[in-house]
């Protein structure tokens, strides 16, 4: 925390805007550039996110609380920062793209030395494997120290797919695998380790020459514990006496990096969420609500099980019985089919206000309801009693969690309109 504290004090001045106004294209480029290393927990990403945004609060005019713009916490991660090599055949494959690693996979080091290992492949069916379940499979194939099971999870059912995988998650517990899929990598991160590896591969690389296929994979896990991350906070007082506060909030982190050449941007989740939370501070900060003062909040730790928000509605830095309403942000730079609210069907009256105001505005072509779901940083708050509104985009752009949700693929076709439709819909509390 203090060497935090320090870095954001010396780089205060070296922000990257000159002047107080905010462009929320600019800003969400530069927190899916490769210096932020997928704001994720290697090469001190999610620090690096931490303090850029504080030096924006900083920079628009927005106080801190009195104990600081950050809030330190500590957790545990798998991470995969430096080598994460695998040749399949002798071809050299690309990670993200033609494999990924399980998050909870081990790596290929031991203590004394970090080294490749070569593996023979043994293809199986998932219909075979799931028949096999029962078996002792490693005697039943006759698998050797030097062999590695890749089982075929790309033809099934969804159901069939969803069983398979489980089984496969429980065989890595105690054995190398590969699973060969068909459907798009989806990557993520966990608190969890493995002692052997575990592989996604694109099920088209085992489609010829199966028969004497070598797979060599050179990989290095650091299992962080703890690692410590920072939620960041921000403050504007209400115009008069306030009797409340409004809750701004979305999460920064991202997944980070799959070893040294291949890092996940996260501009959809959630550098654009970042965006607007910060694009309504300004106009908040411009002319603050009557009766209630707004925070900020920037979550950390949200892609590993929502562990900042949860951090913060447990230890909370300000009185939680006064918060009015809470506004979360996700996956906020597309909009052309327009948003969904969770927790919509739950509070009707908020929700009927906010379709209201975006029929008069027309910002979005629709906003749908969803029920209650633990699937964002409102969800303690909600536990708590606290109103609360998570709210994300829905358009052409279907990247997530994967290496292809970068800045380019933006389109923000929403959202100027979007920051009008929330700011004058949290006036009308």
């Amino acid at each position: 925390m203090k060497h935090l504290s320090f870095v954001f004090c010396i780089s205060i001045s070296l922000s990257l805007y000159s002047q107080a106004d905010f462009d929320y294209k600019q800003f969400t480029e530069k927190m899916c550039s490769p210096e932020f290393q997928g704001r994720g927990y290697v090469n001190s990403g999610d620090s690096i996110a931490a303090v850029f945004i504080a030096q924006q609060l900083n920079r628009l005019g927005l106080d801190s609380l009195s104990t600081g713009y950050f809030q330190p916490f500590d957790f545990k991660v798998n991470t995969f920062p430096d080598t994460c090599s695998v040749f399949l055949g002798g071809n050299k494959l690309i990670p993200g793209k033609d494999f990924i690693v399980a998050p909870i996979s081990g790596g290929s080091c031991d203590p004394s030395h970090c080294a490749p290992k070569l593996f023979n492949v043994h293809f199986i069916s998932g219909k075979n494997f799931i028949e096999m379940k029962g078996l002792n499979i490693l005697e039943k194939l006759h698998l050797q120290t030097e062999d590695i099971l890749v089982i075929d999870n790309s033809v099934y059912s969804s159901d069939s797919t969803r069983e398979i995988s489980y089984l496969i998650r429980e065989y890595a517990r105690k054995n190398h695998v590969i699973e060969a899929v068909s459907n798009k990598f989806t990557w993520s991160v966990t608190s969890l380790k493995n002692e052997h590896l575990y592989l996604q591969m694109k099920a088209p690389l085992f489609q010829n020459n199966i028969k004497g296929l070598k797979v060599e994979i050179h990989l290095h896990n650091v299992y962080l514990a703890p690692h410590t991350a920072n939620n960041v906070l921000g403050f504007i007082p209400s115009r008069k006496k306030a009797k409340g506060t409004i809750l701004l909030t979305a999460h920064y982190d991202h997944l980070g990096r799959l070893g040294s050449e291949t890092y996940f941007p996260g501009g959809n989740d959630n550098a654009s969420g970042v965006a607007m939370m910060l694009q309504l501070g300004v106009l908040i900060k411009q002319t603050p609500l009557k009766k209630y003062n707004t925070i900020l909040v920037a979550f950390a730790g949200e892609e590993i099980g929502l562990l900042g928000s949860k951090y913060l509605s447990e230890n909370p830095l300000f009185d939680l019985d006064k918060v009015r309403f809470l506004l979360n942000l996700d996956i906020m730079g597309s909009g052309e089919e327009g948003i969904t609210a969770v927790n919509g069907s739950v509070f009707k009256k908020e929700f009927r206000k906010l379709q209201k105001l975006n029929k008069k505005l027309k910002a979005v072509p629709v906003v749908k309801a969803r029920g209650k779901a633990a699937n964002s940083d409102h969800y303690f708050f909600t536990e708590k009693g606290i109103t609360s509104f998570f709210v994300y985009t829905m358009g052409r752009n279907k990247n997530y969690h994967d290496i292809y949700d970068t800045y380019d693929a933006l389109s923000f076709q929403s959202f100027e309109k979007l920051s009008l439709l929330f700011n004058k819909f949290l006036r009308k509390l």
